[in-house]
């Protein structure tokens, strides 16, 4: 009884719902309607402002990371300095980082050689191979003005200025719109050279732009002022070395020029055997100063006309020690620390056998086995007190016994790998005359082919007629009364 009750109840009560919603005016079914419409609106627009906040949140972001632009490239500019000694390299960072923070297509480093009066790229993105734009001070080009006044120069329309020398842009296949120059001053307040930016993208160069290139133009400046320093000072030590070991070699004119070519033998195998470049550095000066003990040799020795005695042998063996000596008094830098001791291991053998430390193996310094291959090929193939130049034949047969136990395998491979013009204008150098143009010849042919034809390989056609030549070029000038003796 209860539950029919229930059950009619709630029928006649769902009834009164659907009358009630059938019963509604239209205009409360509009307001409704426009009620949907509303909230569906307000929707939308929360969408829509959100949408928007995101895209402002996106477009501050851009702009702050183009506001940071310039100061991370500064900083990695910065930081190139406490790594970078080369002049090149510390420009080509500058470059690259400059054309980052201006948006601009290239930029270049004009660098004032007082010298010549000229200004002159250092390093200049876009040029092809090693080509290089001079420009002198004192002509009518946007950057000589900019170095000759000391001021910036910005110009919105290169082409319309008529400071600009369009035979530049003819030079290079370049077309410049937009400039930017900067004078780079040293600490004396004096131009040193001009950095130039070229073709802001979409714009011309901004006052902002100028203000972030004179800031990193004063750092560049004084990076350019110690690497020039720097470089200086190399020149100085190189140049220093080479007169030292020059007058060694000249005690004997029959020696002259012996630590050169040495140093330049090396240097030919150090391009595939040394990856770090202060290794070559290594490298150069230990093969320069190799001999330089010989000061302490009496000349009666070094000058005697035949095979030197036992004791006169051993008068002669000292000099590797004397070098390591007298070097060691000199101070060389961290760098190249390793220049003594590797100078005097140059007549070190694999097999223990060399002097004076008697080192074996790997015991011996890898750059003192560069320069051991090279210094036994320059004694054979020069002219001695006891014998003329040896045949090529038998330098070879030499060099190549010497394989395992005095020479390293991968040294004396290296050398024969090189290009037998290379190898010839080293041993025609410092011999008093011109390297002979017949030398060019040889530049597709290895030494170790070289030694084949010399040896009698049948030439193919590109090698005919090297044999005589290499000949004419091997004996020429040689005196005819000198006798072998090996």
């Amino acid at each position: 009884m209860s539950h029919k009750l229930g059950s009619q109840k709630a029928h006649e009560s769902h009834s009164k719902d659907e009358n009630s919603c059938t019963n509604q005016t239209p205009d409360r079914v509009l307001a409704d309607r426009e009620d949907s419409l509303r909230r569906l609106e307000s929707d939308l627009n929360q969408r829509e402002v959100s949408l928007i906040e995101r895209e402002i949140k996106t477009i501050r972001m851009q702009e702050e990371l183009d506001r940071l632009r310039p100061l991370s490239g500064l900083y990695r500019v910065v930081k190139a300095m406490a790594t970078e000694r080369k002049l090149d390299s510390l420009l080509t960072v500058i470059t690259r980082e400059t054309q980052q923070m201006l948006q601009c297509d290239r930029c270049s480093v004009f660098v004032l050689e007082a010298s010549t009066g000229e200004l002159w790229t250092q390093v200049a993105q876009g040029l092809v191979g090693q080509r290089v734009i001079r420009i002198p001070v004192n002509g009518t080009s946007i950057v000589s003005e900019c170095a000759r006044t000391a001021k910036f120069i910005n110009i919105p329309d290169a082409y319309a200025d008529p400071r600009f020398d369009k035979q530049v842009d003819k030079n290079t296949g370049y077309h410049t719109k937009s400039v930017l120059c900067v004078p780079m001053l040293n600490r004396s307040g004096e131009v040193i050279g001009v950095f130039q930016a070229l073709n802001k993208k979409g714009n011309p160069f901004t006052n902002e732009d100028e203000d972030w290139l004179e800031g990193l133009t004063a750092v560049a400046a004084g990076l350019i002022e110690q690497a020039q320093a720097y470089s200086e000072i190399e020149r100085f030590v190189d140049k220093t070395l080479e007169t030292l070991a020059q007058t060694i070699d000249r005690r004997d004119p029959l020696t002259a020029g012996h630590s050169m070519r040495v140093t330049k033998y090396s240097l030919l195998m150090g391009e595939t055997l040394v990856r770090a470049e202060e290794q070559i550095d290594v490298l150069r000066y230990s093969a320069m100063m190799h001999d330089y003990g010989k000061i302490g040799v009496p000349e009666a020795i070094l000058w005697k006309n035949g095979r030197l005695t036992p004791d006169e042998y051993a008068c002669v063996q000292k000099h590797a020690s004397i070098t390591f000596d007298l070097l060691s008094n000199l101070p060389f830098t961290r760098r190249l620390a390793d220049v003594p001791f590797v100078a005097s291991c140059h007549h070190e053998k694999l097999d223990g056998s060399g002097y004076y430390r008697g080192l074996k193996g790997n015991d011996i310094p890898y750059l003192a086995r560069i320069i051991a291959v090279a210094d036994v090929f320059d004694a054979l193939t020069s002219v001695r007190h006891y014998r003329n130049r040896m045949p090529i034949e038998k330098v070879t047969e030499i060099m190549h016994a010497g394989r395992d136990n005095h020479f390293e395998p991968e040294c004396v491979d290296a050398f024969y790998k090189l290009p037998s013009n290379r190898v010839l204008a080293v041993m025609e150098s410092e011999r008093g005359q011109a390297i002979p143009a017949e030398v060019d010849a040889f530049r597709n042919v290895s030494w170790q082919r070289l030694v084949e034809l010399m040896c009698g390989a049948r030439p193919k056609y590109e090698e005919e007629g090297l044999k005589e030549t290499f000949e004419r070029i091997y004996n020429a000038g040689l005196p005819a009364d000198y006798q072998p003796l090996d």
